[in-house]
């Protein structure tokens, strides 16, 4: 993305937003683009962390006194008075220093500067970079108390469920002294305990969870989204007992790259079972027509695009197949339909990839981070077609009740912020699509991650070969290892393999997530070997003891590149933390899948040419890497923003039927 891109690109067209799209949003972007924003951040971060250690000789009772004082002041948006002869920093910096100091005293993390940056960032509507494992938790949570002082509910995003519990519960003693209560929603509480915990003045939740129970509220409140239609359907009877959420002021996004732009490339819809035994028995048939079909004859697949086309002969065939079943195969577009889903469940979803057969239910993982998506399914009859291939009860078909993107979900809070470890290539999106500019926070010690060049091979067999080997090498110096996979099947098939070589190895994926926090704590011991999909302790130190931090760190070994580079550097920053030795070495195949499905077609015949020649290959494959994952982020890019123009449509198109009631 050029800079002139992002000099001229207009702010977000937001729903009820947060920063406005007039001239206040581009004050704050020349702002952030001449550095003026930069160096009023790095010099309120300084006078905080001095305040801060003024604060560290305050007994605690006048510690406790300075937080209701200070509390008050910024709910009330006053000033706090000042020493004599002192000039008054803003309430926030002051603020700030006091919560640093109760987090020492608290939870025994006292910040550094660049963490009070970061959350003075956060507090000012900036998205942050830190880099990975300098204290994103701690920045948030002290951004979080601030917004909890305003006096209005605070949703802290995270990337999973685990990450939003554990944070609530590790900062809880922080967020209590400072007169907050905090909470982790997670999927499957009772109405009655998600009402409580909404309650609360700071709400831990992944976005999934927080999007699907803003739905869920639309839908008791018959679509109302002001404040005072709201609290009419709240005084209806047993209106208020159906409302969860407390509607959407603030919200902090942890892992911010992850949770606004690779999870938002498909809207959320929540929907209801609408039997159907008509469409029932037409997926089984259709399971049935497809096995007879021929790849190339009677239909072609867009590996890239993940789509199903139907040829003239496969129409043709169709038809006449279908003359003598049911009048729902009698419809060319609902026949057409229902053969392209069934084609897609055979040939494109594929099972420990894409998702898991478990207690009779299939159950979807997350591409992005490889876990399942509790209570998710497909829409448009491609779940029925992948039960009817997987041969388990077939659920019912449903029925849409809500329909919203993440995009426009986000873009409702009124205040937003929020921090990652891996910006590169998004900061224009984030300006684009939500009006969020982005600071980076320096590093508080000079990395010592050493990024090893890329180690390529004809095929995945060879490759797999010469991971194993370095994976013995590593575990021969006693170095642990951290072994990081795209895929569910991968991560078992390379445990499997190291099992035969007689090496016992921990696995973190979809099927192991009840001793997640025990995998990852042991992952820095000496000779450790952790194989892990994308899910790899995220938002987690992996902690080295004293003789692993002088042989060389946690060494971590990437199976094939992702489709964003952004993810290829979440796992290599498992390694080479706050200042900590670390390596990181990536592999990658010839028919790797980036390759496969997003070089272009005219390239692809070079891939015989490099299958023969190292040299030729070792020059080449960098660049065929970086051109995938370039057209694999554009495609990505412009879905989204045909999903954001398609909400917008609707949006407009429902405004004209709504009669405000």
């Amino acid at each position: 993305m050029s800079t002139g891109l992002l000099r001229w690109a207009p702010p977000r067209d937001q729903a009820d937003g947060a920063a406005s799209s007039g001239p206040t949003a581009w004050r704050r972007w020349l702002a952030h683009r001449s550095g003026q924003l930069s160096r009023r951040l790095h010099a309120q971060a300084a006078q905080a962390m001095a305040a801060a250690e003024r604060a560290r000789g305050w007994d605690d009772a006048r510690l406790d006194a300075e937080l209701l004082h200070l509390r008050q002041a910024l709910r009330l948006g006053r000033e706090p008075a000042a020493a004599a002869g002192a000039t008054p920093p803003a309430t926030a910096v002051q603020a700030l220093a006091a919560v640093a100091e109760v987090a020492a005293r608290t939870v025994g993390r006292r910040p550094y500067q660049v963490q009070l940056l970061a959350a003075l960032a956060m507090h000012d509507g900036l998205v942050v970079q830190m880099k990975a494992g300098e204290g994103k938790t701690l920045a948030v949570a002290l951004a979080a108390v601030l917004q909890g002082w305003q006096g209005r509910p605070c949703h802290v995003v995270t990337a999973n469920e685990y990450l939003a519990q554990r944070d609530a519960d590790q900062m809880a003693p922080l967020f209590a002294r400072c007169g907050l209560r905090a909470t982790a929603v997670v999927h499957g509480m009772p109405p009655e305990a998600l009402r409580n915990a909404y309650g609360a003045e700071l709400v831990y939740a992944t976005s999934k969870q927080l999007l699907a129970d803003h739905l869920c509220d639309q839908i008791v409140l018959g679509g109302a989204t002001d404040a005072t239609r709201r609290r009419i359907h709240e005084l209806r009877p047993g209106g208020a007992g159906l409302v969860r959420t407390r509607g959407l002021h603030a919200a902090l996004v942890d892992e911010a790259d992850s949770v606004m732009i690779d999870e938002a490339n498909t809207p959320l819809i929540i929907s209801a079972p609408q039997p159907n035994p008509l469409l029932v028995s037409a997926v089984l048939a259709a399971r049935d027509i497809a096995d007879g079909l021929q790849d190339g004859l009677h239909y072609r697949i867009d590996a890239r695009l993940r789509e199903v086309h139907l040829t003239d002969a496969g129409r043709a065939h169709l038809e006449d197949l279908t003359r003598t079943l049911p009048a729902v195969w009698h419809a060319p577009e609902r026949r057409d339909d229902l053969i392209r889903q069934a084609v897609s469940a055979r040939d494109l979803f594929l099972r420990d990839r894409h998702y898991i057969v478990q207690d009779g239910k299939i159950e979807i993982l997350d591409e992005n981070t490889g876990r399942v998506m509790e209570g998710r399914t497909w829409s448009y009859g491609l779940h029925q077609a992948i039960e009817a291939r997987e041969g388990v009860e077939l659920t019912e078909p449903s029925k849409t009740l809500a329909r919203m993107s993440f995009q426009d979900y986000f873009c409702r809070y009124h205040r937003l912020a929020g921090a990652s470890g891996t910006l590169q290539g998004v900061q224009g999106e984030l300006w684009r699509t939500y009006g969020l500019p982005c600071i980076t926070v320096p590093t508080r010690l000079p990395s010592r991650l050493d990024v090893a060049p890329l180690r390529h091979f004809a095929d995945a067999p060879a490759r797999r070969a010469a991971l194993l080997a370095e994976v013995l090498r590593l575990h021969a110096l006693r170095l642990p290892v951290l072994v990081g996979t795209r895929r569910l099947e991968d991560s078992e098939a390379l445990a499997a393999d190291l099992a035969r070589a007689g090496l016992a190895a921990a696995v973190l994926n979809a099927r192991q997530t009840a001793h997640e926090a025990a995998v990852v704590a042991a992952a820095g011991q000496p000779g450790s070997i952790t194989v892990a999909t994308n899910m790899a302790g995220r938002g987690t130190d992996i902690l080295l003891d004293g003789p692993v931090r002088e042989q060389g760190g946690l060494q971590v070994l990437m199976f094939e590149p992702h489709e964003a580079a952004r993810v290829d550097w979440q796992l290599f920053g498992r390694a080479g933390r706050q200042g900590q030795p670390g390596a990181a070495q990536p592999f990658v195949a010839l028919d790797d899948d980036l390759l496969l499905r997003h070089l272009p077609w005219w390239l692809r015949p070079l891939r015989t040419a490099l299958a023969g020649s190292a040299r030729l290959r070792g020059l080449l494959i960098g660049p065929l890497v970086r051109l995938a994952q370039s057209r694999a982020g554009r495609h990505a890019a412009l879905q989204r923003r045909w999903l954001q123009q398609r909400d917008r449509q609707i949006r407009k198109q429902l405004s004209f039927a709504d009669d405000g009631r």
